[in-house]
């Protein structure tokens, strides 16, 4: 950078202005993190990454302050090669944060990351989080504004704070700070967070990036041939990291489509709700958590049952195996609400579980699930599984509202596939009430 003193002053005019035409506050999220920066009387050597730099109007506040060892990663090239011109930067990576080692860094470069309004649901993902906790050096700072978790509408937005909150019991991460701010009108605000690493190692996958072993592990045991005690007991060993494995490294996101789904119907919280392969309890907890109270849990792995039994999430806990029709040990027109996120997949359920799954629903009741894109190259049964929903739609057994609907980043680096589907009959008590 080769900045004078009067060339930063005229951009900080001309970036403030910039800002300001963008609306919603945004310099207000500017300057809450500049100003909780300076708190922290960071070196003027320190090693600083602006992530999603945007106009750089960051660099330029900070070289403002004589802080000048300041790279810039963003995913617009344009936006690159602006920053380029104007020699607002030291560094210019034109990468997106969209998993482990997605940004092409070296693990532990940074002493500061800083982000302003970078986490958004447009932009960086808050799952990514553990990208740029990689890259940051032990007794680093990361510190971000944003806009309030809940005015994302995201269920991912709505799970940061708990996924730092495990990170932190872990003893990975320290959470500095995190308040609501807003600006002088009180009118625009968002949410401050300033977390710390610390010594020690940040879990394997976020050192070395996703293992082949993880990926042969996720991959490859959904097989037509797999034998189910196999897969049982695959998973009853994995239940003690299965959650840090596919959320923080798979970066697995099926249960909180699902989730968003659910509470799109804003049903009351009296429904009954079938949490089917429900694992630790992912879902389910994102249930819970907005209120809902009636949800039962099954699982064919009882190590995986007993996880989800410690965080007191499910009603009942139901140890069996979907197979065919009448295989689960329930009653008829039990749930009004079954949910299944990775549940159906090669050596697990097929499509022909859903006559299950609709035996069990009330009159009325829907299922919502997600799978992992492109099942049919393992089995192809899968090939054949919106011919096969298109065939209960003709008999009249259910009637299939969304899906498919393609989304990315459902598990590892694998897209994933929603379907939201209702069982035929006439509007069943529980959707005429949506008073939470």
């Amino acid at each position: 950078m080769g900045l004078t003193y009067d060339d930063i002053q005229k951009l900080l005019v001309t970036k403030k202005e910039e800002v300001i035409q963008q609306g919603n506050g945004e310099l207000c999220k500017v300057q809450k993190l500049v100003d909780e920066f300076f708190q922290m009387k960071v070196p003027h050597g320190a090693e600083i990454l602006d992530v999603a730099s945007g106009s750089g109007i960051l660099s330029c506040m900070l070289q403002n302050k004589g802080y000048y060892n300041i790279d810039a990663l963003d995913e617009d090239i344009d936006v690159i090669n602006d920053l380029k011109q104007l020699d607002m930067y030291r560094n210019y990576v034109h990468r997106g944060v969209k998993g482990l080692r997605s940004t092409g860094l070296e693990a532990q470069v940074y002493d500061v990351v800083i982000t302003a309004g970078g986490f958004a649901q447009d932009a960086i993902n808050p799952l990514d989080i553990s990208e740029l906790l990689r890259i940051l050096r032990t007794e680093g700072h990361l510190l971000w504004t944003m806009r309030a978790a809940e005015d994302e509408h995201s269920t991912e937005f709505g799970l940061l704070h708990a996924n730092l909150r495990s990170l932190e019991r872990a003893g990975r991460i320290a959470i500095m700070k995190h308040e609501q701010f807003y600006d002088s009108a009180g009118q625009h605000g968002g949410e401050f967070y300033l977390i710390k690493r610390l010594p020690g190692q940040l879990p394997y996958f976020a050192e070395s990036g996703v293992s082949g072993e993880l990926k042969n592990q996720i991959t490859n045991i959904l097989r037509d041939n797999t034998e189910p005690e196999n897969r049982i007991r695959f998973y009853d060993e994995w239940s003690d990291k299965y959650e840090e494995d596919l959320v923080l490294v798979g970066n697995y996101s099926g249960h909180t489509k699902c989730a968003e789904a659910f509470m799109s119907l804003n049903l009351n919280r009296s429904v009954n709700i079938l949490d089917l392969a429900c694992g630790t309890g992912l879902l389910g907890g994102e249930i819970i958590r907005n209120g809902y109270v009636n949800i039962d849990g099954l699982d064919a792995s009882m190590q995986m049952l007993g996880q989800a039994k410690k965080k007191g999430i499910f009603k009942e806990y139901i140890y069996a195996a979907l197979n065919g029709l009448g295989s689960l040990p329930l009653a008829d027109d039990l749930y009004d609400i079954v949910l299944c996120s990775n549940g159906f997949a090669p050596g697990q359920f097929y499509p022909e579980a859903v006559e299950e799954i609709l035996r069990i629903l009330k009159p009325g009741g829907y299922l919502i699930f997600t799978i992992r894109d492109g099942l049919e190259e393992a089995s192809p049964r899968f090939a054949t599984f919106d011919n096969h929903l298109r065939d209960l739609e003709k008999t009249e057994k259910c009637e299939v509202t969304l899906g498919p609907i393609k989304f990315e980043n459902f598990v590892l680096d694998h897209p994933g596939i929603f379907y939201m589907i209702r069982k035929n009959a006439h509007v069943h008590r529980a959707y005429e009430d949506t008073q939470p």
